[in-house]
């Protein structure tokens, strides 16, 4: 079984922990458990946004770390990243049976273990669950916004979405808007009465007057907005 500590150097120096500090505060944690370090990694040539697995140290762990054993870094947030890396590089560790403390976490985020004096589950499915709700937030708001967009660009073609059909307008076989021809010329009569400065109220009565047309002054003007008329 072999120990080992893996201390980043933030390149973005947003929180920066000397090389110093963050090995006194691994060996002191892995010697709460009775563990000294075999191998001590230092990265320092990457930000935490790259990948674990893609960074130098971080691969090279990878690939060489062997069942039972025992990884120890300062902050999960450095090796975990994005909840898609972190569900895959936790699924890797689990598959070699390596155990991975988070001093910040206080515990093993990949085995299931004992957690001080109270047998549980310890730490390790409290993070994989918080991946995987993350991951599927992420996923639901990707797919929301592609709807979004989606319906918008139908909008923008046209298309009829539901809802009320726009006075002056008609949903046409294809499921599109067109223009209603009866109801532009009263729309245009709208428009002329406006002209002559009539108020909106006054136009809501000549159309009911005129075609028995029940529109309050708000929807005189909303008609006008909607038919991309200056009111």
């Amino acid at each position: 079984m072999t120990t080992i500590g893996y201390v980043f150097l933030d390149t973005n120096r947003d929180e920066l922990i000397s090389l110093p500090v963050q090995q006194e505060m691994l060996e002191t944690y892995a010697g709460g458990l009775g563990l000294q370090f075999d191998e001590l990694l230092v990265e320092q040539s990457y930000s935490p946004a790259t990948p674990f697995m893609e960074r130098d140290e971080g691969r090279r762990l990878l690939e060489n770390v062997q069942e039972s054993d025992t990884v120890f870094t300062a902050r999960a947030r450095w090796v975990l990243g994005t909840p898609p890396e972190a569900l895959r590089l936790i699924q890797m560790l689990r598959d070699k049976k390596v155990s991975f403390y988070c001093v910040d976490l206080d515990g093993d985020i990949i085995q299931e273990t004992e957690r001080k004096l109270v047998v549980s589950q310890g730490i390790a499915a409290t993070v994989r669950s918080v991946c995987e709700a993350l991951l599927t937030k992420m996923e639901s708001g990707r797919h929301s916004a592609a709807i979004r967009a989606g319906k918008a660009r139908q909008k923008k073609a046209g298309k009829y979405l539901g809802g009320p059909v726009p006075f002056g307008f008609q949903v046409n076989d294809h499921g599109y808007l067109e223009k209603n021809e009866e109801q532009q010329i009263i729309i245009d009569q709208m428009l002329n009465m406006k002209e002559d400065r009539w108020s909106y109220r006054d136009i809501a009565r000549k159309m009911k007057e005129d075609h028995g047309l029940k529109f309050s002054h708000e929807g005189i003007r909303r008609i006008m907005l909607k038919n991309n008329l200056n009111p």
